[in-house]
């Protein structure tokens, strides 16, 4: 919204914080976002779009799995408000600059009313909590463009996550005070049949008077109707336990509790756990106290009792969490295997064992144990008292191994796959080593697997958003874990460094450990840049002018071009020269060259036919036309590129195409009247007759693909293109 004042002075309401403002440029003073901006993704609705006749949409907040969130005004009460779009990306599209919801059909139709319909109904159900502290007033929902669309208030202050940016981390008792009162918003919220499924620190908002707030409701389910478990939920990884990478899988308070444990850890240590699947594999989590850490055993048992990732051993409800947290009695540490409380490991031995027709032997003479006959075919386990030591699993065939401990206590774990010489399934390495000692708490040996020689190509993450590695990784079977944030200007949470350089080939199903973006500390968001040209160059190179210009950048997409090198800049969300805040985030457009196209086999085809096909290639082509007895006019005799090569997308191919069998000039022999004697007149009121009545036949040479297929004597010409040289006169 924009009205002219005095000179080039406007009046402009900002589409970033709704806020009035007079200015000569597009700047907002207030939060610094340009007028004008495009959002980050194509389907985000564009700013200034009207929504049930009175909602002004703004700028995006938030987006995820379900829906969009954006900042709008209402033009009816004069007031800021938020607004959530539902939109599930498996289930539905929009066309950039439309508004409709392109709704997909077959099961993503079904699933999508399924959604919207639970969507409502839980809009509805939140409506009924504006009571509860703690939550996100619901003033309205209202459907339009084939979707729905809940209004909420808007909140002006900073998540905890932004917090934690600045604070690191914070002492146990604060964290605990501050935290209290979620656990308490959550604890209304369970009964009444909702659950969160998204705590993050993201989730969580600090308003500028000090009070939380429980953010985006949008991942939640109807935890007793159990729908849209056929659509995918997108999750945080850390935060989220491993019931929530199951569709299928039991979800309900428990899981809305190791969330929230997961982010007191945050709080409090400044590191996020590591991610519950990994766990699962090897839980090396540390001990908050571990990490230097002030907090008491029982606050700390009661913390890691949260983060099992069993859930029968994790703490079920928001009640018995905050019990456990403020208690002023010892809390046992419960076990995540057994789930019943730790108690002092009882010692237990096996002993050596035989593998692959190779005896290895495990124990000492001071353990005192009797040797397993030579002849075993498999791994032996024999308990003795006390604490196991481990065998030798190196070498054996992994099947073997697991068949081995199924009658002991102890459990083979695969943490990786890596190519080797030895055949797929062998067990290269494992930890703890052979002779080694494990107890009652940690009965799992770790493995690492022959993936046999089949490699993969590591693709490029850097530069892209951890979203998108999820999507990335599942479609080439290479599995990513995160490690601790680097400063950088490259978006905040998009991956900085990879473990395994791009371009190199690693085994199929490997682990590779990405860092991501924290962003960077010095820039200032209320200074205003020069947005510098990107395109054209790479992206290190536009990492560079970033850094200068206090931007941060990342990758949307890639795309082919024909007009910008390969892995250099083909496009950039804001122009250059535009005037940008510190922190502006950039999204650019990556080119990877010119599409690789095959060329189709044309020989032998009518030229019509062959250009429709090399078209279809966004090929080009030359034409070069010869005289050939064999092939009719128009049949394509060669081609310059041999069919099934790949070359760039808009190469030429050159064709030589037929026309047709030259014809020889006829020779005229002259008669005499008395050579030809009457038949003379015959042959003339013969030849006479044949040219008041011309029939044509074709050539001996069918012509095909090209406008006609003759039919013999007799036959009529169907395309008045065609050359007549190609057709003879018969009696």
């Amino acid at each position: 919204m924009q009205k002219e004042v005095e000179g080039n002075k406007r009046i402009t309401q900002c589409m970033g914080c709704m806020e009035i403002y007079e200015a000569f440029d597009d700047i907002c003073p207030y939060c610094g976002y340009i007028n004008g901006t495009m959002p980050e993704e194509m389907y985000h609705l564009e700013p200034g779009t009207v929504l049930d006749k009175k909602y002004l949409v703004g700028r995006v907040l938030g987006f995820g799995g379900f829906g969009v969130t954006y900042i709008a005004w209402d033009q009816v009460l004069q007031r800021k408000v938020a607004i959530k779009e539902y939109f599930p990306r498996e289930c539905a599209s929009r066309m950039n600059g439309t508004e409709e919801i392109t709704i997909f059909t077959g099961d993503r139709k079904k699933q999508f009313r399924n959604g919207l319909k639970s969507f409502k109904e839980e809009a509805a159900k939140l409506m009924k909590l504006h009571d509860i502290i703690g939550t996100v007033n619901v003033f309205a929902i209202f459907e339009e463009n084939n979707t729905a669309y809940l209004v909420m208030e808007y909140l002006d202050g900073c998540t905890l996550a932004q917090m934690l940016k600045e604070k690191k981390k914070m002492p146990v008792e604060e964290a605990l005070k501050m935290i209290r009162p979620v656990i308490r918003s959550l604890q209304e919220i369970h009964k009444n049949n909702l659950i969160h499924r998204d705590i993050t620190p993201d989730n969580i908002f600090i308003t500028k008077s000090g009070e939380l707030k429980v953010l985006d409701f949008g991942s939640a389910r109807y935890s007793a109707l159990a729908q849209n478990k056929s659509i995918s939920v997108i999750v945080k990884q850390g935060y989220a336990p491993p019931e929530q990478y199951q569709l299928y899988k039991d979800q309900g308070s428990w899981t809305d509790v190791y969330s929230l444990a997961a982010t007191i850890y945050k709080m409090i240590t400044g590191k996020v756990p590591e991610d519950s699947i990994t766990r699962m594999v090897k839980d090396t989590l540390e001990a908050p106290s571990a990490l230097g850490i002030t907090i008491t055993k029982s606050q700390e048992n009661a913390l890691l009792n949260a983060l099992n990732t069993k859930i029968s051993s994790r703490t079920q409800t928001m009640d018995a969490f905050e019990k456990q947290l403020f208690s002023e009695e010892e809390v046992p540490r419960i076990d995540n295997e057994t789930g019943q409380p730790v108690k002092k490991p009882q010692k237990k031995w096996i002993p050596p064992v035989i593998a692959a027709g190779i005896c290895v032997l495990c124990i000492g003479a001071f353990l005192r144990m009797q040797q397993p006959k030579k002849d075993t075919a498999v791994i032996q386990q024999q308990k003795q008292e006390e604490k196991y030591v481990v065998g030798n699993y190196v070498g054996v065939d992994l099947e073997k191994a697991e068949n081995a401990v199924k009658e002991s206590e102890l459990q083979i774990v695969i943490t990786n796959r890596e190519n080797s010489d030895k055949k797929e399934g062998v067990i290269l390495s494992q930890d703890p080593a052979a002779g080694k000692e494990v107890g009652e708490n940690n009965k799992n040996i770790y493995v690492i697997v022959s993936a046999g020689n089949e490699k993969v190509k590591m693709p490029d993450y850097v530069g892209i958003s951890s979203k998108k590695c999820a999507e990335i990784e599942k479609a080439d079977n290479i599995r990513t874990v995160t490690s601790e944030s680097k400063e950088s200007n490259i978006i905040p949470e998009y991956v900085v460094e990879q473990s395994e350089k791009a371009g190199n080939k690693i085994a199929k199903g490997a682990t590779v450990t990405l860092s991501l973006s924290a962003g960077r500390k010095n820039i200032k968001k209320k200074e205003s840049h020069t947005m510098p040209e990107l395109i054209g160059k790479t992206f290190d190179a536009a990492l560079k002018e970033a850094e200068k210009s206090q931007i941060y950048i990342g990758i949307s997409k890639h795309e082919y071009s024909t007009s910008y090198k390969k892995n250099t800049i083909s496009a950039q969300s804001i122009e250059k020269g535009k005037k940008v805040s510190g922190g502006t985030e950039i999204l650019l457009t990556i080119s990877d060259g010119p599409e690789q196209m095959k060329v189709p086999d044309v020989v032998k085809k009518g030229l019509e036919e062959a250009k429709v096909l090399l078209e279809q290639q966004k090929l080009k082509h030359t034409v070069t036309f010869e005289y050939n007895d064999e092939y009719g006019e128009g049949i394509v005799l060669e081609q310059s590129v041999k069919a099934g090569k790949k070359v760039d997308e808009g190469s030429t191919i050159d064709l030589v195409v037929s026309k047709g069998a030259k014809k020889e000039p006829k020779k005229t022999t002259e008669r005499s009247s008395k050579s030809s004697g009457g038949s003379s007149k015959k042959n003339s009121s013969s030849s006479s007759k044949s040219k008041s009545s011309k029939k044509y036949s074709s050539p001996s040479q069918p012509v095909k693909g090209y406008g006609y297929e003759p039919s013999g004597s007799g036959s009529k010409r169907k395309n008045s293109g065609d050359s007549l040289e190609d057709w003879e006169y018969v009696n």
